[in-house]
């Protein structure tokens, strides 16, 4: 069984996924969806019925102050969809800072990250997957 993240964005959404063993993370590529949350539930479901899946981590953007803020609405929303799509557990996960982190390793590695949101969004759920496997050794 294996685990994916989720990094959600209104037009992007980094995703990752676990080894079989739930050791590894591995990059997926992001999901273009245009403002378009049926587009996302559809280009997920492609990946959850691809690979047994049996979480889904989601990045969960808790402002700075520790309060909600209206991406943190947003994601509720998501959520919600995801609860009634997928028969899975779904686990909301601290992703403050992982962006910034995101593109400092991308920085690193000579990826221009205002030319590369796409792969930003992706380091991000890696991150995320990352942190949660990491958790739980």
């Amino acid at each position: 069984m294996r685990i994916i993240s989720i990094d959600y964005g209104s037009q992007r959404i980094g995703m990752a996924i676990s080894d079989p063993l739930n050791i590894i993370p591995i990059s997926l590529p992001t999901l273009i969806i245009n403002g378009s949350n049926e587009i996302a539930i559809e280009k997920i479901k492609n990946i959850y019925n691809k690979y047994s899946i049996e979480k889904i981590i989601i990045g969960y953007p808790i402002g700075l102050s520790g309060n909600k803020t209206l991406q943190t609405e947003k994601v509720d929303v998501f959520i919600e969809l995801l609860e009634t799509n997928f028969d899975c557990q779904i686990i909301k996960w601290d992703e403050r800072y992982t962006s910034i982190e995101a593109k400092e390793i991308l920085i690193k590695k000579g990826i221009n990250v205002m030319n590369n949101k796409e792969k930003v969004d992706q380091m991000a759920a890696f991150i995320i997957m990352k942190e949660y496997l990491n958790s739980n050794s």
